[in-house]
């Protein structure tokens, strides 16, 4: 299976529909794993140096009276990202399997982490754009949102071919999972911080 390997990252970017469908047959769920979290950490590393190079960090850091070392985030990061990667593929497999989705769960991981590869693009940029100045800042949020709405597409690619759904189905269970895992949680916080403030 490791031969195929870089067969299936070159197709997620050059063919994806597929690439992501024969992934989600073979299930190579452990070398999806392993690309998410090398992708996570490469991510967070970049835009850590590209936060800790503009200032930003340090300036948070004060307003707070908190010292927090770059590893400490790096590696709070990367069990922030395992627990997410797990907690938002199982509520968006069993959403599309209450929409009629007929694969297993192992099938839809393999799919979603493959699917996430194209955004080791942003880490060239994160690491380009610190050296550029407030210019880069701009090309990195200019590129970060083209790569977000690119491998959201691949991730809705990989839940409709995994579970067999139509695109629409596919939309629109990771919208509901979206809004229960984050949209409300934050809404909740907010109101919370607001009600405090009130009283």
């Amino acid at each position: 299976m490791g031969d195929r390997l870089f067969d299936w990252l070159y197709g997620v970017i050059a063919r994806p529909v597929g690439t992501l469908n024969e992934i989600a047959r073979e299930k190579p769920a452990g070398w999806g794993f392993f690309i998410y979290l090398a992708v996570s950490l490469l991510s967070g590393a970049a835009v850590t140096f590209q936060q800790y190079r503009y200032g930003m960090v340090d300036e948070a850091m004060q307003e707070f009276a908190i010292t927090i070392p770059p590893v400490v985030l790096i590696i709070g990061g990367f069990f922030f990202t395992v627990v997410s990667l797990f907690v938002f593929t199982l509520a968006l497999h069993l959403f599309a399997r209450l929409f009629g989705g007929r694969g297993g769960y192992w099938n839809f991981f393999s799919a979603y982490t493959f699917a996430s590869f194209p955004s080791i693009i942003g880490v060239p940029v994160s690491f380009l754009a610190a050296l550029l100045g407030w210019a880069g800042m701009l090309l990195s949020s200019l590129a970060g949102f083209g790569i977000s709405i690119w491998v959201l597409v691949l991730h809705v690619i990989a839940l409709r071919e995994s579970h067999g759904l139509s695109t629409g189905m596919s939309v629109l269970a990771y919208i509901i999972t979206f809004v229960i895992l984050f949209a409300i949680p934050v809404a909740l916080a907010i109101a919370a911080i607001i009600a405090l403030f009130a009283f």
